[in-house]
């Protein structure tokens, strides 16, 4: 392999690194470092602890065990995908770009078991279970690829997997990101990639990941049962653990556990940020075993949603606990999210608080923050569907629009839909947004004249008692009677799904705005006669999901693709 050099003839620097205070590598089995692995200077004990103990202290964290064999081969993965940090933002790419917490997360995790019954006295060292708390922004998932792609390099046939516990889509495009992007552009000849350095990419028939020239493999895999099932790994990363509800944790883990019985010193490694609810999550609980190997920069358990509530109680919390503000990022940046993503996802994001709330109650999960859009809510659309909605104690009104968005990019839109099982045509791209909200439902008779007025739209509306008020004093006042539509309890409940399949599907899309972003953080799943709808937490009966439920009537009645041309264009602030 061109730019390498044996193992067997390491610098003396690097001899001395893995002196016989330090575990020398058992399984390398000749296999080669790069040079530019060789020389580097955290290869050596002494500068790789300075250099981890700069950064901010995670609130719990098991024992550092730091040895030659894991920091060489997390500086190999750094090696292959170096390109993942552009030349533009600093000299050097990753390996000059390397923060505190990542060689951290390193010595927690160490190097696994060499033999099957494993150091389980050392405080979780080099355990088969792993958990690794931190927020974004913090280079997380980039430190874990390195261990991943450096164990692949130097030993044989070494079986790696990674997943993201959201869905198979996301696992690959975050793969494609940080891993194919980065070595195609630091690798830009195939045949050369392929023959000489021993890296090929695995891009077709379903298979998707890195194969070595050594016979050792990373594969992307679906966050499901059956594929972690078909496998034996030696390293396996379930990412964005705080994401999966109890009946995944339940299939995957069923199926992950027995995969590990023919790997000695395996290990299993949850990754995230924190999660709607603790109890039923594996990764909650391996966070809290202190067999495990752990760290985790996240708030303390005793910390409630009430203390996260404004951007002043969260800025306090992110200054002392964020590792990503060691050089990753910084506070303005973190600042702005905070709006856009509400109090309750921001905590989970950004502080790894994890909720008390039981699995499966909040209906939106990352999917809604996956379908927002960049920018500032569109004006001077064309609307095919104006809805309102009316707490049941008549507490907050709500008024939503939806349309149909333009067809660019809409292949990708298709490939999503298909991916996900439907090989029919995928629909169109779904779009809507408030465009009146208020707190009670006084005057709501006039707004929805106004708006009438500008649209020409049909009214639409449930059957509840405060809405079907609301347009009999409409019908009384207004001349000439507007148009209106109710909706029954079946299509109530259809429009409910559309709003929620769309959003998993990424073919419904929408904007920051506050009301909206707060209902889609809090808004748990009210069953009645077996349909899901959006319901208040029982914590707090006065909980606003009018936004959800006006943006769903809306989206419920949108008119057959291709008639918006009839309508009038409406220009709201």
């Amino acid at each position: 392999m061109a730019t390498l050099t044996d193992i067997d003839s390491l610098s003396e620097a690097a001899t001395t690194a893995a002196s016989a205070s330090e575990i020398p590598p058992l399984d390398w089995a000749g296999e080669q470092l790069p040079e530019a692995v060789r020389d580097h200077p955290l290869l050596d004990a002494a500068a790789w602890d300075e250099k981890r103990d700069e950064g901010r202290r995670p609130l719990d964290e098991s024992a550092l065990v730091g040895n030659f064999q894991a920091r060489a081969e997390f500086l190999v993965g750094a090696w292959i995908i170096n390109e993942i940090v552009p030349s533009r933002i600093v000299a050097g790419g990753l390996l000059a770009n390397l923060q505190p917490q990542m060689l951290r997360t390193v010595d927690v995790i160490g190097v696994g078991a060499i033999v099957e019954d494993g150091p389980d006295d050392q405080d979780g060292a080099g355990s088969f279970l792993n958990a690794v708390l931190e927020p974004r922004r913090s280079a997380k998932t980039t430190t874990l690829w390195c261990i991943l792609l450096g164990r692949c390099w130097m030993r044989a046939v070494y079986m790696a997997g990674y997943t993201m516990l959201t869905t198979a889509k996301k696992a690959g495009e975050r793969f494609k990101l940080d891993v194919r992007d980065p070595i195609t552009r630091k690798w830009r000849d195939k045949p050369h990639r392929e023959k000489v350095i021993g890296i090929k990419l695995m891009e077709s028939n379903g298979s998707l990941g890195v194969e070595f020239a050594n016979g050792s493999k990373l594969a992307i895999l679906s966050p499901n049962g059956d594929d972690v099932r078909s496998g034996a790994y030696d390293t396996l990363v379930l990412d964005e653990g705080g994401e999966a509800e109890p009946e995944m944790w339940d299939d995957i883990v069923g199926a992950v556990v027995p995969s590990f019985d023919t790997r000695p010193g395996a290990q299993l490694i949850y990754a995230g940020t924190g999660g709607k609810y603790r109890d039923g999550s594996h990764f909650w609980a391996t966070l809290h075993d202190p067999t495990a190997g752990r760290i985790r920069f996240g708030v303390p358990d005793d910390i409630e949603d009430a203390d996260i509530q404004t951007w002043d109680q969260a800025r306090a919390i992110i200054e002392a606990l964020h590792p990503g503000l060691d050089g990753l990022t910084n506070m303005a940046k973190i600042a702005k999210n905070f709006p856009i993503l509400g109090p309750q996802r921001f905590g989970m994001e950004y502080l790894g608080h994890f909720g008390r709330a039981a699995g499966n109650d909040v209906v939106l999960g990352p999917e809604w923050a996956a379908t927002l859009q960049p920018g500032a809510v569109p004006e001077g659309v064309t609307p095919l569907a104006l809805a309102f909605a009316v707490h049941p104690s008549g507490l907050w009104t709500s008024v939503a629009i939806a349309w149909y968005m333009a067809d660019e990019g809409g292949d990708l839109a298709r490939t999503a839909w298909v991916m996900d099982g439907d090989t029919e045509a995928a629909p169109p791209r779904v779009a809507f947004k408030l465009v009146h909200h208020q707190e009670g439902n006084a005057g709501m008779p006039g707004v929805l004249w106004r708006l009438w007025k500008q649209t020409r739209l049909p009214i639409i509306h449930d059957d509840s008692p405060q809405e079907k008020e609301i347009i009999q004093q409409l019908n009384r006042q207004a001349r000439p009677r507007p148009q209106v539509t109710m909706l029954r309890f079946a299509e109530k409940k259809v429009g409910t799904t559309k709003l929620i399949n769309g959003l998993k599907h990424g073919t419904t899309l929408h904007w920051a705005q506050e009301p909206l972003d707060t209902a889609a953080a809090g808004a748990v799943r009210r069953l009645s006669a077996g349909a899901v709808l959006f319901g208040a937490p029982a914590t707090n009966p006065e909980f606003d999901v009018t936004p959800l439920e006006a943006a769903a009537a809306a989206i419920y009645k949108l008119p057959d693709p291709g008639v918006g041309e009839s309508f009038a264009p409406i220009v709201v602030s």
